[in-house]
């Protein structure tokens, strides 16, 4: 990670922790300040105080870390009354944070290199501070960890990447091309200038907050559910009636997080599906499913699918089909962000704001059809 700093001059480390990185800093170069919050780990020659009361007038060349993975409400009240951003809200986590403050303290061509959750490129918390990134320079290199765990507890899957301020070159290292789009950031290899919002609508299922008490063999409807892919059956459950067998459950429904439940609505789901007969191709938010793209007859599904609506709402069924394939063949989802370590990961934001290879202007409605021309 330390191999990717390539400028020479001063360097930070934010958050040194016990200095696995800053004593090999220190190693390969004298001038190097090392910041930690916690007296009890800092190592020798470290700062001892909170990054965020470090004045921006100290600007360095580079700046490599890992900043902490913390919760905003877990955020020590101290650190919480420093925390002023105009570029996040109460969902953000620690580390956004430092990724702000840290491209801050950087000089005009300065280096910024992190290992963070990968999540960060389609986090919705992050969406404002991705876009702002995008203004202050270029991010160069990308890499996943996949599932390896890098660190110890529960941090999700990383990436470390090298951004450099004021670089204006979108093309990485890698020959890919750095792209941002509403907030969300892309690599990429193909030319993917096609909104995806513009041929789809993004609409998400059903959420009982407790499938085990809905499904039911005297259920009123079917679902599709995460097993569809894979099986092509769909799950029988009751909704949207104040069944019998739900009596005996009735406490184990009222205490439901997807919403409020009381007297009046505990029976009832906690979300319901879009009610509707026009074409969709679903997909599982989380799967493996090397082709995750699959069509149903059945227009109920549940929290764990997401439903694609074509913009065209004539689309013919054999364009459909023809859609379907192209979705599971002729996208490059690991270059959009989508698969980690061979997992697919959707979400409806993630996906309506995505690109699309031009490719797929063949399915928009013919007004757009004709812009597009």
């Amino acid at each position: 990670m330390l191999d990717l700093c390539s400028n020479k001059g001063r360097t930070l480390e934010p958050s040194a922790g016990d200095g696995a990185f800053f004593n090999e800093l220190k190693s390969r170069q004298a001038d190097c300040v090392g910041i930690e919050v916690d007296p009890s780990v800092a190592p020798e020659g470290a700062l001892v105080r909170d990054f965020f009361d470090f004045p921006l007038s100290e600007q360095f060349d580079s700046i490599v870390g890992n900043p902490p993975y913390v919760r905003f409400q877990d955020v020590t009240v101290n650190t919480k009354k420093r925390l002023k951003s105009d570029l996040f809200d109460a969902r953000s986590n620690l580390f956004l944070f430092f990724i702000e403050k840290c491209i801050r303290h950087l000089k005009p061509g300065g280096e910024l290199v992190f290992i963070v959750p990968r999540e960060f490129i389609k986090l919705t918390a992050a969406k404002k501070l991705n876009a702002w990134l995008f203004e202050q320079g270029s991010i160069t290199h990308f890499y996943e960890t996949g599932d390896v765990r890098v660190f110890d507890g529960a941090t999700p899957n990383c990436a470390i990447f090298r951004f450099e301020k004021g670089r204006k070159d979108r093309r990485m290292a890698d020959g890919r091309r750095f792209v941002e789009a509403d907030g969300q950031l892309m690599f990429l290899r193909d030319d993917h200038s096609l909104r995806f919002a513009d041929v789809f609508a993004v609409k998400v299922g059903a959420v009982s907050g407790a499938d085990h008490i809905y499904t039911h063999p005297k259920g009123n409807m079917e679902f599709v559910f995460s097993k569809t892919v894979e099986t092509g059956t769909t799950r029988r459950m009751l909704y949207g009636i104040k069944h019998p067998h739900l009596d005996k459950h009735k406490d184990e429904l009222l205490v439901r997080r997807v919403k409020a439940f009381d007297e009046r609505n505990w029976w009832q789901w906690g979300r319901a599906f879009p009610v509707s007969e026009l074409p969709r191709i679903y997909v599982n938010g989380r799967t493996r499913k090397p082709e995750p793209f699959f069509l149903h007859d059945c227009h109920s599904f549940d929290g764990a699918i997401l439903a694609l609506f074509p913009k065209n709402h004539r689309i013919a069924r054999r364009d459909l089909i023809e859609c379907t394939m192209m979705l599971n063949k002729e996208v490059d989802w690991q270059q959009l962000g989508f698969v980690c370590d061979g997992r697919f990961l959707f979400t409806q934001r993630s996906l309506q704001n995505c690109l699309l290879p031009e490719k797929f202007s063949r399915y928009l409605p013919s007004e757009k059809h004709k812009d597009v021309a």
